[in-house]
């Protein structure tokens, strides 16, 4: 009999910390190089969620019915590394531009303030990646479990999201916790898998509130459990609706504990919540949307709505994920035909439901995001992580079970770390501009514009940075598509361009009178102003914006 094999429990921790300094590694460097569209909104509700801490007044915690509450807790870190003294400079009514107007009279530099609370972000994205390492490897077996958390933590849209002051990143970590630890509670019975399913899940609805798709899922994993026959003694389906319960009120609990407006107003903070929450799916847009080759006036994708987040998944996965995928449904239809054929010998298959459940989850909640009217493919990142779990239990089967590759021992550890380095192939040449990664297998970046609507905001920095070197802050006027961003990064106070279909005249005037005008990809896409850019076309820009092959931004001087 052989000898079995000595492993400290340390090695066993040797893994998933590889996993999370991969993790760090992608998401830390470059901090500080460009702004999104709604950062800036986010860093002034920080500082006001910041002001509200320091003088202990609770109820102005409430910045936003998002809520918001867990990305303001960072951002409120970033103030106290990078500016502390806005705790009695600040003002609870404070706009975009007196903020700015404040830090540039104090010498703070706003996206030192933006990068800090990133990096306090990232962190907390970084322990709750490490957390689902013990559920994801109970559930689905060390080897899936690690290619799974690798898939994520390479993925390119992932990545960009967990990088940034904002809220849709951190959801999707939160609900993949919440769901993983709840599914582990479901095979093991312990409780401490409850309680960090539990804690997730008050952290999820702390960051949005999409995340109460949670119930719903949680609900049907516990009746899906109880249909299978696995708990078939009364006494045990009790004590499961019982625990369902404890998972409630420690949800909860977490919830009110972390939200400091909840200890003084939770009436008004849960009404406004859930009315923000009606009223978002109905539609919010502001503008014309761009979608699949047409645009929407309105907003309003009508019936192409339904097709929105499928081609999003697309658009914006890896060719390794969807592989994987295929790979998972091959051997999920041969695993279901085994199980057949063990029920009709009498023996017990399989009993395994955690693939599935998971599969439940991704395609449930972009049904959920689908009933909602207002749509961007960032709403779709909470359905992301499990299927990059599935994707890594396709190719992880196909390792073990294909008799070529079991010919050597080798040959299923190579395929698994070959996934992995290709996986990271697809992220590296977007540094750091992950958002402009498009899937190479529908035409990447240079494709994606006939299908998705492009840029967040990338690639403005490059614009700044040209007009910090030409443009004469003293003199020039200049205005831009996302100014209040666009003005974290510039010397010059831009002033915006508004998002309308068409500008009244006087507007358009003097708009051409400016010196300067930035426009994104954004606006030739929809088309807005259309009679802005029809005066803008026959005109050369003086500065062009490339990123990934495509043209993000120009710049044109208008009054040379």
């Amino acid at each position: 009999m052989p000898k079995k094999q000595f492993r400290p429990r340390w090695f066993g921790w040797l893994l998933p910390l590889a996993l999370l300094a991969v993790f760090l590694a992608m998401r830390l460097p470059g901090l500080g190089r460009f702004v999104t569209t709604d950062e800036a909104l986010w860093l002034r509700r920080s500082g006001s969620f910041y002001l509200a801490l320091s003088n202990g007044v609770w109820a102005d915690t409430f910045q936003s019915p998002h809520p918001g509450a867990l990305t303001q807790w960072a951002g409120a870190a970033g103030f106290y590394l990078a500016f502390p003294q806005y705790a009695q400079a600040g003002s609870p009514q404070i706009h975009d531009a007196q903020l700015l107007r404040l830090m540039e009279n104090r010498g703070v530099n706003p996206m030192a303030v933006l990068a800090a609370g990133r990096a306090a972000l990232v962190l907390v994205h970084a322990a709750a990646f490490l957390a689902a390492w013990p559920f994801a490897r109970r559930l689905l077996g060390e080897r899936v479990a690690a290619l799974g958390l690798a898939l994520i933590a390479l993925d390119p849209l992932v990545i960009a999201h967990q990088r940034l002051l904002h809220l849709d990143g951190l959801l999707a970590s939160f609900m993949l916790l919440s769901v993983l630890a709840y599914l582990a509670f479901l095979q093991d019975g312990k409780l401490a898998s409850l309680a960090v399913s539990a804690l997730a899940a008050g952290l999820a609805w702390l960051t949005k509130t999409p995340s109460w798709f949670l119930l719903p899922f949680i609900g049907a994993a516990t009746v899906f459990l109880l249909w299978r026959g696995l708990e078939k003694k009364k006494p045990r389906q009790f004590a499961l609706w019982l625990t369902l319960l404890i998972w409630l009120a420690l949800a909860v609990f977490f919830f009110a504990l972390l939200f400091p407006a909840m200890w003084v107003a939770p009436g008004e903070v849960l009404a406004n919540m859930a009315s923000y929450a009606l009223g978002s799916a109905e539609g919010e847009y502001s503008g014309p949307v761009f979608f699949n080759g047409a645009v929407y006036p309105n907003g309003d994708l009508g019936a192409a709505g339904w097709w929105f987040y499928p081609l999003a998944f697309l658009w914006r996965s890896t060719p390794l994920v969807l592989l994987g995928l295929v790979c998972a449904l091959w051997f999920a239809i041969a695993r279901n035909q085994d199980a057949t054929r063990q029920k009709k010998k009498g023996l017990e298959p399989d009993g395994s439901h955690s693939p599935l459940l998971l599969l439940l989850f991704s395609l449930g909640f972009m049904l959920f995001m689908t009933l909602a009217e207002k749509k961007f493919d960032r709403y779709l990142l909470p359905a992301l992580p499990p299927l990059m779990l599935l994707a890594a239990w396709g190719w992880v089967r196909l390792a073990e079970q294909v008799r070529w590759l079991r010919r050597a021992p080798w040959r299923p550890a190579a395929l698994i770390l070959g996934v992995a380095v290709l996986q990271l192939a697809s992220a590296l040449p977007t540094f750091p501009y992950y958002l402009s990664y498009y899937n190479p297998l529908l035409g990447g970046a240079a494709g994606a514009p006939q299908a998705m609507m492009v840029g967040w905001g990338e690639g403005l920095d490059q614009a700044a940075v040209y007009l910090n070197q030409r443009a004469d802050p003293q003199s020039d006027d200049v205005a831009t598509w996302y100014s209040v961003s666009f003005n974290l990064m510039v010397n010059t106070q831009a002033d915006d361009i508004p998002v309308a279909l068409d500008l009244p005249q006087d507007q358009l005037t003097a708009l051409l009178e400016k010196d300067y005008l930035v426009i994104y990809i954004h606006q030739w896409q929809r088309g807005t102003p259309q009679n802005l850019l029809a005066a803008l076309e026959s005109l050369e820009p003086e500065y062009r914006v490339w990123i990934s092959g495509l043209e993000y931004a120009r710049v044109y001087h208008l009054n040379q």
